[in-house]
């Protein structure tokens, strides 16, 4: 094990701002990469806790958390993978993981910053529900495009099995997968039309009572 261990923070707030969340200026930045030092701009506390749904005590729980899993605060999807190793040791956790990565990196620039990460959180644990949807929604459409085709849904899908790993019971044979999205595409595809809307997805999920109460679970990540 490291012996490695935590200095305290010291932040350097700007005029009227509150101290930023644990972020030490002097000994943080220098541990990132040039191009992660022009983009990392740490927000202020208040800045954080106006932009999501959490209290200020939470935020700061979160952030210590947050630098727990990567101390130079940003993760990348090395960083991801691992964690998600440790939650499924015996999966095969890479194309999950990196879908969920993408959720996260708003940016696109292949790290998720604190902002980035307490922002999404903050949608799964107190997001509206419309919110929730749209999180979930880009899970399947990344790029935005306004549509789901079967390809992606499966992709998803096989990902999500592919985390249990071959100890998972039952064990689903890849036609067995491929039926399963015929009937979830099938499902979403309102009309026909050989995809699925962004409209279509919305509508058929806020009209499944077993996909809404999954979503509103999601509420308890965090105590109220």
């Amino acid at each position: 094990m490291s012996s490695w261990k935590r200095r305290p923070a010291i932040s350097f707030p700007a005029p009227g701002e509150e101290p930023v969340i644990g972020f030490d200026y002097k000994i943080d930045v220098p541990l990132l990469s040039p191009i992660h030092q022009h983009v990392f701009r740490p927000s202020s506390l208040q800045q954080v806790v106006d932009e999501t749904h959490f209290s200020k005590n939470e935020v700061r729980a979160i952030y210590r958390a947050f630098k727990e899993t990567s101390p130079n605060a940003v993760i990348n999807k090395n960083i991801m993978r691992e964690k998600f190793a440790e939650l499924f040791p015996h999966g095969d956790i890479e194309h999950y993981s990196d879908l969920l990565f993408e959720t996260f990196d708003n940016d696109g620039n292949g790290t998720i910053n604190f902002q980035e990460f307490v922002k999404a959180l903050s949608i799964l644990c107190r997001g509206t529900m419309d919110e929730k949807l749209d999180w979930l929604y880009k899970l399947y459409d990344p790029k935005e495009k306004g549509e789901i085709t079967w390809d992606r849904l499966f992709y998803v899908i096989t990902s999500m099995d592919d985390l249990m790993g071959r100890h998972a019971r039952p064990h689903h044979s890849r036609e067995q997968k491929c039926e399963r999205a015929n009937q979830v595409f099938a499902k979403f595809d309102i009309g026909k039309k050989g995809r699925i809307t962004k409209q279509d997805f919305f509508r058929v999920c806020k009209t499944d009572r077993t996909i809404l109460n999954s979503i509103t679970a999601l509420y308890t990540l965090l105590p109220g």
